[in-house]
């Protein structure tokens, strides 16, 4: 059976639409599409066209006259599906997806106990999970972990994926920040890295984003490289063990 994701200019074909996108962020050859409005280097012409489409800052704009380089368009990832599934929700997709859920809470006038939108914040935590899987691959793919060290800053990309782990190990970001990143095109300017768990996790809940605990139940039996290995618990039970992750 043919593979349903191709890349047009690789002759490529993928099986699944995270194989595709991890393929646009990581291969050199879509590197190179730029805003010269805003100064800001994009995955690929698609990544430069919806940041084009979606910034208020580019309303008169005019887009790259390059055919889009995929069959898919990064505009309807799991968060796209999920706010775009209240129609009479004036969704932004270049907002951080923590930012478009505040919003979405306010327009619909949940409050903190109800029902309702205790049921969208489960659907906006699942489709969270699933973003990170399409931004961020397998832990042994050498070229997720070259993602993942662009998306945190690291200059001097390691050539392996044992020297990856060791310099990714102790690094503390938000996974949300890392979705946004994604989202954006995965730039050459990386997320914010803290000092360490204590202001990851100030900043964490200031900013309530909060990556959802039940996404992984044990990091062991996890294989996606920023799930495995960049998780932070916390929150505590009684017992003394970390609850919530971020």
């Amino acid at each position: 059976m043919a593979a349903n994701f191709t890349c047009k200019p690789c002759n490529r074909d993928f099986k699944a639409e995270e194989d595709l996108q991890k393929h646009m962020q990581t291969s050199k050859r879509h590197r190179s599409q730029r805003c010269e409005a805003c100064s800001r280097n994009f995955a690929g012409v698609e990544s430069l066209e919806q940041h084009i489409r979606d910034s208020p800052a580019h309303n008169n704009a005019t887009a790259p006259t390059t055919k889009p380089t995929t069959t898919t368009t990064t505009n309807n990832t799991p968060l796209d599906r999920f706010f775009r599934s209240f129609v009479s929700f004036a969704y932004n997709p270049s907002l951080p997806p923590a930012k478009s859920h505040g919003l979405l809470r306010r327009h619909m006038g949940w409050l903190k106990d109800s029902s309702e939108g205790d049921r969208a914040k489960k659907g906006y935590q699942d489709a969270l999970v699933d973003e990170v899987r399409i931004w961020f691959g397998n832990e042994n793919d050498l070229a997720s972990w070259h993602t993942l060290c662009r998306a945190i800053g690291i200059e001097e990309i390691p050539e392996t994926i044992e020297a990856c782990e060791k310099v990714v190990r102790k690094t503390h970001v938000n996974i949300l920040d890392l979705i946004h990143w994604g989202r954006g095109g995965g730039g050459d300017v990386g997320v914010q890295v803290f000092e360490s768990w204590k202001a990851l996790r100030k900043y964490t809940l200031a900013a309530n984003k909060i990556f959802p605990q039940r996404s992984v139940v044990n990091e062991k039996g996890e294989t996606n490289v920023v799930l495995r290995h960049l998780l932070r618990r916390f929150f505590f039970t009684r017992g003394g063990s970390r609850k919530a992750r971020m």
